[in-house]
């Protein structure tokens, strides 16, 4: 398994390894009261499998400013739409690039799951994704690359 070290973030490179590292800190399973699916998000789409809200990027174009306000409110939705004890799968795959102001926005999320008991995991990160998260590195990879085998 490839987990990265981040001080905030749970990163893995695949998708099912994220969800298995969910899935192993839960013994219960927790199903929100709405479909995921019927969520009206504007930059993510969202998916349940196996007890865990899978969220998947819409489009990889428009990053900017705009990108990271709708992000904002998509996030800012789906905490309050989410149930405590929720597991969430962030999948980046059609993600190139990624601003530190969207990275901003995904801690604020994550502390509002957190305080819900709820917990979050990130997978398919490009190295230039995974750079945004790591602000003071040079280069677009972790020193520290993967934990575990």
């Amino acid at each position: 398994m490839s987990k990265y070290r981040h001080r905030t973030f749970e990163m893995f490179d695949f998708s099912d390894e994220a969800a298995a590292a969910l899935a192993s800190k839960s013994t219960r399973t927790v199903e929100d009261s709405i479909d995921p699916e019927s969520w009206s998000l504007q930059h993510l789409v969202a998916s349940r499998s196996a007890g865990v809200v899978h969220l998947r990027f819409k489009e990889s174009e428009g990053l900017g400013s705009e990108f990271s306000s709708g992000l904002r409110k998509d996030l800012s939705l789906l905490a309050d739409l989410l149930v405590n004890d929720s597991r969430v799968l962030l999948d980046f795959e059609s993600l190139h690039e990624f601003c530190p102001r969207c990275v901003d926005e995904l801690e604020l999320f994550n502390a509002r799951l957190r305080s819900k008991g709820s917990r979050m995991s990130l997978c398919k990160l490009e190295p230039a994704v995974r750079a945004a998260f790591f602000p003071n590195r040079s280069g677009s990879e972790p020193s520290s690359k993967a934990v575990g085998s």
